[in-house]
């Protein structure tokens, strides 16, 4: 008897063998690593493009409230309290009325604190990290000065990022004078 390959029937593949399973989980863990690292870059660009609008605001409206005063009121008095009862704090700023002085808490989950220099004021921003304090400070317009975490106060303005960079690396607390 003569066996007749081209009559024999293969089994036909029932699933896929574990060398495939292994390959399509590599290609998904790439796609899933690649979108993390794209939506931790637009949320850190979101974040500093909000603070930079809020600061922005939150100067306009100190300006705004104190015009015409001559001051802000003895030195280190903290502004929060009327800015938020005169509702001049952006709706982008969380706002905390359990405490005394009101909790602003900004974009990046730190808080703002603004207080009367006398002739001036200060923005005390906290919890700023450097991937956000350099485009912060690169993005700054309009004041008088820029401290970060206690180093040379910044006058020169546009902020030069090789500056920024060296300013940043001191810490995560950034202070911005207004007049």
């Amino acid at each position: 008897m003569k066996t007749n390959l081209n009559n024999k029937r293969f089994k036909k593949q029932a699933g896929v063998t574990l060398m495939e399973l292994i390959a399509g989980l590599s290609v998904m863990a790439v796609v899933v690593v690649g979108s993390l690292s794209l939506y931790n870059s637009a949320t850190s660009s979101q974040q500093t493009t909000q603070l930079t609008q809020d600061m922005s605001a939150v100067r306009a409206a100190v300006k705004q409230m104190w015009q015409g005063q001559g001051s802000f009121g003895a030195n280190g008095t903290n502004l929060n309290n009327v800015l938020v009862t005169a509702r001049k704090v952006p709706t982008t700023i969380r706002v905390d009325t359990t405490s005394n002085p009101n909790t602003l808490t900004h974009a990046a989950n730190g808080t703002m604190n603004i207080t009367s220099a006398v002739t001036t004021f200060d923005v005390a921003v906290t919890n700023i990290d450097e991937s956000l304090c350099i485009p912060l400070l690169t993005g700054a317009q309009g004041w008088t000065s820029v401290t970060v975490a206690g180093s040379a106060a910044i006058t020169t303005f546009p902020i030069a990022p090789a500056v920024a960079s060296t300013a940043c690396a001191t810490g995560t607390v950034v202070t911005f004078r207004g007049n």
